[in-house]
């Protein structure tokens, strides 16, 4: 396995492409069967943002759970390939929905209703439309596939700011360092109840810890030394993602991770999408103007 697919399970979290590379006939043809994929150029159907060259590239990263997405962070990654930065866009934000397929579009809906209306695909389309920018490739990655990816690493490493006990998901544990199991971590990336004011912003500086956390130990461990299981986590792995089309294939992996020689767990940083209270329903958020704004400009 090379340092370029490190690096890519550093920055998305749902690394298909540690495949690349380590395995070869029936193995490899199994880990292809896996992968399955949308075509957002046949789903969306509304004008995108253009693909110009220089810009950053942009992946969308959905955690879903019990066919809805809990999750959602845009990974975007300079031109020169050796900066990223992981903007997270809370569940709650109350946005305008575009259409998606047979469904018309909605002046407001709350964002994560797009995955239930309309797959990834219409979540890709919502993002462009309150971002502005264009939405590369997405990697929709199994809540369940995620807990199991987690225990295949060994757990992964935390320092927690405050204690969680948390009666929803069971998990409790003491403030300071960690060591998070599949079952551990994936409570830990849901609470949001029994931290800081129970908002959905609290819940997303969880998943922005360990998402650090998770890149560091990548990039630091040399557990891929075992081709075995280094092909029983990736066969882990591709069964628990959906991609888009454009890097739905172990070979677009590879190629895509190739485009990470450079970057490194430091360079990446972890920014929440600014939002306010909507007036309506204190429970929600809307996107706090200009900061909202200005954020995807400053990628």
């Amino acid at each position: 396995m090379n340092v370029h697919s490190k690096r890519w399970l550093a920055v998305s979290g749902a690394a298909v492409v540690i495949a690349a590379g380590v395995v070869a006939g029936g193995s490899y043809w199994r880990l292809e069967s896996n992968l399955e994929t949308v075509d957002l150029a046949r789903e969306i159907t509304r004008p995108r943002p253009p693909s110009t060259p220089g810009r950053p590239l942009n992946v969308l990263l959905l955690g879903k759970d019990d066919d809805r997405s809990d999750t959602a962070m845009v990974v975007q990654l300079n031109a020169k390939g050796d900066r990223a930065r992981v903007v997270s866009i809370p569940r709650d934000t109350m946005v305008p929905r575009p259409r998606c397929g047979d469904t018309p579009p909605a002046a407001i809906a709350m964002f994560n209703s797009a995955f239930s209306t309309g797959g990834a695909a219409c979540t890709v389309a919502t993002v462009e439309q309150l971002s502005g920018i264009r939405i590369d490739h997405f990697v929709q990655v199994d809540f369940g596939g995620f807990r199991d990816v987690v225990d295949r690493l060994g757990g992964i490493d935390v320092t927690l700011p405050e204690a969680i006990d948390d009666d929803k998901s069971g998990l409790r544990l003491p403030a300071g360092p960690a060591k998070l199991s599949g079952t551990q971590a994936l409570a830990f990336v849901r609470t949001r109840y029994s931290i800081g004011d129970g908002s959905d912003l609290n819940r997303i500086k969880n998943q922005q810890l360990f998402m650090r956390a998770l890149s560091e130990k990548i990039a630091n461990e040399n557990w891929l030394a075992s081709p075995r299981k280094t092909f029983e986590l990736a066969d882990v792995m591709t069964r628990s993602v959906v991609t888009d089309t454009g890097i739905g294939s172990i070979p677009q992996l590879a190629d895509l991770a190739g485009e990470l020689t450079a970057l490194r767990p430091d360079a990446i940083t972890y920014v929440t999408l600014p939002t306010e209270t909507y007036p309506p329903d204190p429970n929600r958020v809307r996107l706090k103007q200009p900061e909202a704004d200005a954020l995807w400009r400053a990628a």
